[in-house]
């Protein structure tokens, strides 16, 4: 990619030089035209991008040769003869040859904060066995002798087949200061005995209801082992040091460097309240936010917790943040756990458990009560439901919801929806809730096939995040990623929505290969769908003249490549708001 300003010299252009000039003397004749007919020239653009492709999401015309951007605004979307019509004396051009020009990403699922926080904690990703994450805990201690605790998530159930982790196994990595380390999925923790000390937790900490979690104990000693599940967790985590609000801000500066790398341009927080939203809007204030995002607030456990007063703090922060930076306006429920610790509720039995089938966070009828609340107060409602029940439940609340006060543009969500029932499929086109998926959950490698499959047995995972069933029917996916749950990169995320394989290509011929979707649906589902999510439609997610000018550079062309390479493609330019923030080294 060369990126110059219109004038200036170009080494070794040769043919291509010659192609280009013919190109620009194109454009100047169309000027000269405007100009004899007596119509006013345009205004130059600010910059340009030609000699690729461009995939612009936009079912009448999804093809174009070029862009122009002026300000923040995408200015014109066609041949690149059209879009060299607007070469100006200080206009940028970006010569993007062998690329395709995508919409800027929208992660329409992610714990920003969370996983931008992270990035200075110990990760965990890719550690398959327990001296691997021994050995990561031991340098992260080295080499931060002065934290007060030690945190980072990422491991895997897989990792201790037929047990949960132990507080054994962390003391003997590091035993002087608290260790607590959230499971990859964020819905269990693990601890060593400093954590638990520093907790208060012992043999005589009474357990929570089994809807809120569980302190895992030993059967025979009662001593608790190490693991936290579900909302357990956040016995250990009130005592955790919190980090200061410079260090946030630090976080989230780097966070959306990454995310930038990537092609991320806006983000939807599954989670967060006032004080998170609140950084994004200082961000902007100060000119360096470099993603777009909303945030749904975390609701209580009970109606009984969804006091007026909480109402209107979230009321406040609607009508504070309404623009195309910072979003708020919508909430989100936990119907249910996941799949591989059982707390995600289920229609039938465990097949690895039969005597459970998971636990609802919620009585049928206190959801139904809290949704119809939030909904009559106009807010969008999202709920994490990942087991079929949970669907089923969710989905019932909101249907009720929508028929008590019908002809509203709500946009509602279900979250995850890793397991469902056929019946409830057709549900999603016939109500307009929208699907927000993972793909990269779906990635089929040893904690999914041999934990997330075997919990629920073969019957059931035929349904298995089933993207195209739901698309079929008239569904809309929005796709994300669940960072920090697994990694940020929608490349890897299209890479499985279109094959579901690993990038080794295995299974052969696809997990539950009925379930992929087009390469063009995956990147819909990528930007243009969350973009409806977020009620922008009108203003992002496409390349469309007149929206806002957020594109990513992918090269290799995606839709050119062998589609077992998309997962090698890299975003080399990012436009946030009419400018770079990001450019692949030497390009």
């Amino acid at each position: 990619m060369i990126a110059r300003a219109i004038g200036a010299p170009a080494a070794g252009m040769g043919a291509l030089a010659a192609a280009r000039r013919a190109v620009a003397a194109a454009g100047i004749g169309a000027a000269l035209l405007a100009a004899c007919t007596g119509a006013p020239p345009a205004p130059p653009a600010d910059l340009i991008l030609v000699g690729g492709r461009v995939f612009t999401v936009e079912a009448e015309r999804p093809w174009a040769e070029a862009v122009a951007v002026r300000g923040d605004r995408i200015v014109k979307v066609g041949t690149e003869a059209e879009v060299r019509a607007l070469l100006g004396p200080n206009t940028r051009e970006y010569d993007v040859t062998g690329s395709v020009i995508l919409p800027g990403i929208n992660d329409s699922h992610t714990h920003f904060l969370d996983g931008a926080l992270g990035l200075g904690q110990v990760d965990l990703t890719g550690a398959t066995t327990l001296p691997e994450i021994q050995e990561r805990v031991r340098r992260y201690a080295a080499d931060h002798p002065d934290e007060p605790w030690i945190l980072g998530n990422g491991w895997l159930y897989s990792t201790f087949p037929g047990r949960f982790p132990r507080r054994g196994d962390l003391d003997a990595a590091e035993a002087g200061r608290p260790v607590f380390l959230y499971s990859y999925d964020g819905h269990s923790a693990w601890c060593n005995s400093a954590a638990l000390k520093a907790a208060g937790i012992t043999a005589g900490t009474p357990q929570l209801p089994k809807s809120r979690g569980e302190i895992v104990k030993d059967p025979k000693t009662g001593e608790p082992t190490g693991t936290l599940k579900e909302g357990a967790t956040a016995l250990i985590d009130k005592v955790v040091p919190k980090p200061s609000h410079d260090r946030k801000k630090t976080a989230l500066l780097q966070g959306m460097r990454l995310a930038n790398s990537l092609g991320v341009t806006s983000i939807q927080n599954c989670g967060g309240g006032r004080d998170e939203i609140d950084l994004y809007a200082e961000l902007q204030r100060e000119g360096r936010l470099t993603v777009r995002t909303s945030i749904a607030f975390t609701m209580p456990d009970t109606p009984e917790e969804l006091t007026d007063a909480l109402v209107a703090k979230i009321e406040a922060a609607r009508l504070a943040h309404q623009d195309h930076f910072v979003r708020a306006g919508a909430v989100k429920f936990f119907a249910d756990g996941v799949i591989e610790s059982n707390t995600a509720a289920m229609l039938a039995p465990y097949t690895n458990d039969p005597s459970t089938r998971g636990v609802a966070h919620y009585d049928p009828q206190k959801l139904e009560a809290m949704v119809d609340r939030m909904d009559a107060a106009g807010f969008q409602i999202y709920i994490h439901a990942i087991g079929d029940a949970g669907v089923r439940m969710s989905l019932d609340a909101l249907e009720k919801a929508m028929r008590a006060r019908p002809g509203r543009n709500r946009r509602h969500r279900l979250e995850h929806i890793e397991t469902i029932d056929a019946a409830d499929i057709p549900r999603f086109g016939a109500s307009g809730i929208i699907a927000g998926m993972q793909p990269y959950h779906a990635y089929p490698e040893r904690n999914l096939l041999s934990v997330w499959a075997a919990n629920i047995g073969p019957e059931r995972v035929q349904r298995a995040f089933a993207w195209n069933a739901i698309a079929a029917v008239g569904g809309r996916l929005a796709f994300g990623s669940d960072w920090p749950v697994v990694t940020i990169d929608p490349l890897i995320g299209i890479h499985n929505a279109v094959l579901r394989q690993d990038t080794g290509g295995r299974p052969e011929g696809g997990w539950v290969p009925a379930q992929r979707v087009t390469l063009e649906q995956a990147i819909a589902a990528y930007t243009l769908s969350g973009a409806y999510g977020s009620f922008e439609e009108d203003v992002k997610g496409s390349v469309k003249e007149g929206k806002l000018a957020d594109l990513a550079v992918v090269r290799p062309d995606i839709f050119e490549a062998p589609p077992g390479e998309i997962h090698k493609a890299r975003v080399t330019l990012t436009i946030f708001n009419g400018r770079e923030v990001y450019r692949a080294p030497g390009k």
